[in-house]
C-alpha cells in the first residue's frame, strides 16, 4: 500500500497553541517524528520553522499511518472480535464512525456503522488489513 509514496516524511498532524508541534511520518520506513513548528513564547520568532508550519497535512500519508497502526477509519473493513450485538468474526465495510453519548450529552464511546446498517462499539472491532 505504500508504493505511491517517496522515501520522505509527510506532515500528518499539527497541534498546539503557544508551543506548536507537528508530527511527520515516513510511510516507507514507518518512522514517526515530532518537530517544533512555532514557539510563541519567543517573540523574535527565533525558534519558528515557517516552512514546516505552513506545510499542509498530507491526508494520504495520515491515512497510511492510521492503517499501519491498526486504527479503523471510514472506508476500511473491520472485523468484530468481541461484544454481544453482532456475531464474532463478522467483517463489514465502515461507512461512518460517530460518537455515542449518554442522555446528558457526555461521550461514552465511538460507534462504527457498517454498510448493512449494523453498528457496534469501535472497541469491539479490529482493522482488517489487505495483506491478511
Amino acid at each position: 500500500m505504500t508504493t505511491k509514496f517517496e522515501n520522505k516524511f509527510y506532515k500528518i498532524s499539527h497541534h498546539g497553541s503557544v508551543y506548536v508541534t507537528g508530527e511527520f511520518y515516513n510511510p516507507i520506513t514507518k518512522e514517526l517524528k515530532s518537530e517544533l513548528l512555532a514557539d510563541y513564547d519567543y517573540a523574535d520568532g527565533s525558534r519558528d520553522n515557517v516552512e514546516l508550519y505552513d506545510m499542509p497535512i498530507d491526508k494520504e500519508a495520515r491515512r497510511q499511518y492510521y492503517y499501519d497502526k491498526g486504527i479503523i477509519q471510514e472506508g476500511d473493513y473491520a472485523r468484530v472480535v468481541k461484544g454481544r450485538t453482532i456475531e464474532h468474526g463478522y467483517i463489514g465495510k465502515v461507512v461512518k464512525i460517530k460518537p455515542h453519548n449518554d442522555r446528558y450529552g457526555r461521550w461514552l464511546a465511538d460507534y462504527i456503522y457498517f454498510e448493512d446498517g449494523k453498528r457496534i462499539n469501535i472497541g469491539n472491532c479490529e482493522l482488517v488489513k489487505e495483506d491478511e
